[in-house]
């Protein structure tokens, strides 16, 4: 149950933001922002809480009926009291660009009917029946002969214009676009976390001409989504003649970069001239490779070799410096094939997995490697990313250094901009000189975990099997290597914070890292970029390649269940056969009759011959859980209609708050492919057209032992089909 909030809570959020302001970011403001500041601060409680209601709303606009505040004593003297002090004010000409996509039609209909009694509308009005949209066009088209503050609906509506203000501060207080005073509120109800008792501590810029910048970049960056062709002309056209303001600091010249890439991206079928001039004012390293590739397509290779030649020199990073490294290559050598490809061409025969594995071949991979004697571990990102939250965190949450703005903070600002090494190597080298050996390693993770897991951050979703497979990777990792990559990732986490290899695999002692890749996949470029500095570190890594096909060691569980009814949300299981089928041959069984903890109706005993006194006795699910998990292990999900019987099992477990995931195939959907023409594929029909022996139908061992044997039919078709592996 969510916490109660106070009658005026928003006024004590202003109030947090308001000491904020003072205590850290006051010279952030300009004159005039500090004398709005200081007025905020003197108005008495009824017009700050009214002006504060004004200018939380999502709308811009407001009009004096939807104000009805009952802990605001005097709603109409506030007004008036802020509309002579200029905090609010009435709707003008200028702001009907803003208003009329705020209003109803039938307020937009009322504008038009005054216009059109006082003789101002110059053509006809549009039918009544007609879309918003039109009205909202006739009416603008009005308003460039017609004055439309005259009307009675621009008099009733009121906007507070230090609104944009509010907005800065709330920008100086999060350090981005986008924070409003309800994440105070969501905070308080216990819905965000927030790094709870973190004093207020720095400002987030250090000088008004950096912290403006970096504010009008992002808000340029955040208004080109609804600019037109026009507006991104005019705009771009002001950044190459310089009455834009300069990127002081690295927030805004990041922005100003993304800006300049955008524009450059939306005006190039448009205006292709000033989108060359956008990209080559731009430091983006998107927008490098990209004006590479238009110089090179405009035929003026020596430009775009003398560009090549500045990025090897000096590339932004190392994913540019591949790009460059590739197209001068490819461009200017006889070499015809990038690394990317290179590197998958070298990556050895591909390893055959079924075509239920499409969409999961991590999970196939898996089940492969440890068919070989290999344990395998699905790690990328999140593995390593806490690997190093858990290793640097006194640097990176409880140094001096990096003390967080606010408990909102949940980045630190050395991470943000990419100079984690440069602002703590004095500590970091401390940490890599304590790691000594494994058991080092594991003694320093395995406190930093008891001491921080769970604790709010951006960097790493926390999750026990996560930090079990760390410190059991922890006691095997080469210490050199892993040294090595961790301060790698210090001095370049902006990019090698991913792009890591899908497994972990272990053999006896040695601890290896595979990509694997499916049929149609590529590797990226930042995959490459990780890869290489893992191997440069002194780590194995391998890609590997997997085909579709049945690989003979695969195990597949044909699987039926017996129910209370239809309804997985509702009905229950009362009895459960699985038969592990390998190489075309039943290598296990199991089965249970299960306690479904209800009534099982009349109907479904008559048709399964399952009755209440069978299962009374019966262990409940929650009893053969682990055994049904134990006995998949690995293995294809199969049955006939299989999303009935997997949609039983997920639920089931779904009930006692685990996940139930296996990759599945449908003897129902195989048949049709591989033994077409059968007049009907209900199993019993089935069986009988194809001799297969069923007695009992409807009990789950019976179904199950006749699937089993239709799906080592279907199987011996599939694999007549398949070509070898090459």
């Amino acid at each position: 149950m969510l916490k109660a909030l106070p009658e005026k809570y928003y006024l004590t959020h202003f109030n947090e933001l308001h000491g904020f302001i003072a205590k850290t970011s006051l010279h952030l403001l300009s004159p005039a922002q500090q004398t709005l500041f200081r007025e905020l601060a003197s108005l008495d409680e009824d017009c700050l809480c009214l002006l504060l209601r004004i200018i939380n709303r999502k709308r811009v606009f407001v009009t004096r009926a939807q104000l009805n505040y009952a802990e605001i004593n005097d709603i109409d003297a506030a007004l008036l009291a802020l509309a002579r002090n200029g905090l609010i004010s009435v709707a003008q000409d200028e702001d009907s660009d803003v208003l009329l996509a705020e209003l109803t039609k039938e307020q937009l209909q009322s504008i038009a009917a005054e216009l059109i009694s006082s003789g101002s509308a110059s053509v006809a009005a549009p039918a009544k029946s007609a879309k918003k949209a039109l009205w909202v066009e006739f009416v603008h088209t009005q308003s460039k002969s017609a004055s439309l503050a005259d009307t009675s609906v621009f008099r009733a509506h009121l906007s507070a214009p230090v609104k944009a203000d509010f907005e800065y501060w709330l920008f100086l207080f999060f350090g981005k676009l986008g924070g409003t005073l309800q994440q105070f509120s969501l905070r308080d109800l216990g819905v965000m976390q927030t790094r709870q008792g973190v004093a207020t501590g720095n400002a987030h810029f250090s000088e008004l001409a950096e912290a403006q910048s970096a504010y009008y970049y992002l808000v340029q960056s955040k208004n080109l989504k609804t600019l037109d062709l026009a507006g991104k002309v005019s705009l771009a056209k002001q950044i190459c003649e310089q009455q834009v303001p300069v990127a002081e600091g690295p927030m805004a010249q990041a922005r100003r970069d993304e800006l300049t890439h955008k524009l450059a991206c939306q005006l190039e079928q448009d205006d292709a001239q000033l989108a060359m001039a956008m990209l080559e004012l731009s430091n983006h390293p998107k927008a490098q490779e990209k004006y590479i590739r238009a110089l090179y397509s405009a035929g003026e290779h020596q430009a775009c070799q003398a560009q090549l030649e500045a990025v090897l020199a000096c590339p932004q990073n190392e994913e540019l410096l591949i790009f460059a490294e590739d197209f001068s290559a490819l461009k200017f050598t006889t070499k015809r094939t990038s690394v990317l490809t290179d590197m998958l061409r070298q990556s050895g025969t591909p390893i055959a997995l079924d075509e239920a594995y499409v969409g999961y071949p991590e999970q196939g991979a898996i089940a492969w490697y440890r068919r070989q004697g290999c344990q395998a571990f699905h790690g990328e990102n999140q593995f390593w990313r806490m690997l190093f939250v858990l290793a640097f965190w006194p640097a990176l949450y409880e140094s001096d250094a990096s003390a967080p703005s606010n408990e909102f903070d949940l980045t630190p600002k050395s991470l943000k901009y990419n100079q984690f090494y440069e602002v703590h190597s004095e500590q970091i080298e401390q940490i890599l000189a304590g790691i000594t050996d494994n058991q080092s390693l594991f003694d320093w993770l395995l406190h930093q975990a008891g001491s921080h897991f769970g604790k709010p951050n951006r960097l790493v979703f926390w999750h026990q099997p996560g930090i079990d497979l760390l410190l059991m990777v922890a006691r095997l990792l080469p210490i050199a290597p892993l040294k090595a990559h961790l301060r790698a990732m210090c001095k370049d986490f902006k990019m090698l914070k991913d792009g890591y290899p899908d497994l972990i695999c272990i053999k006896g002692t040695d601890v290896s890292f595979v990509e694997i890749k499916a049929p149609g996949d590529s590797l990226r470029r930042n995959q490459l970029v990780t890869i290489r500095r893992l191997m440069e570190s002194g780590f194995k890594v391998d890609i590997q390649q997997v085909c579709w096909q049945i690989a003979p060691q695969q195990a597949y569980v044909v699987i039926d269940v017996e129910t209370t009814g239809g309804k997985k949300e509702f009905d229950r299981i009362t009895e459960i056969a699985m038969l592990k089928v390998v190489d075309g041959q039943v290598t296990q069984r199991w089965q249970s009759l299960v306690n479904p903890l209800r009534r099982i109706p009349k109907y479904i005993t008559e048709l399964t011959g399952i009755s209440n006194e069978m299962v009374a006795d019966a262990p409940r699910f929650s009893e053969v859980a682990q055994q049904v998990e134990d006995f998949m292990q690995d293995a294809i999900f199969v049955a006939h209609n299989v999303n009935f019987d997997m949609g039983f099992i997920k639920a089931e477990f779904a009930r006692l708050e685990q996940t139930f995931q296996k990759p599945k195939l449908c003897t129902v959907q195989q048949a049709r492919k591989w033994l077409p023409g059968l007049k009907s594929y209900a199993l019993n029909n089935v069986c009988r057209e194809l001799g297969i022996t069923l007695t009992q139908h409807h009990r789950a061992m019976a179904d199950a032992q006749a699937t089993a044997e239709l799906f080592v039919m279907i199987n011996a078709q599939r694999l007549a089909h398949q070509q070898p592996l090459t």
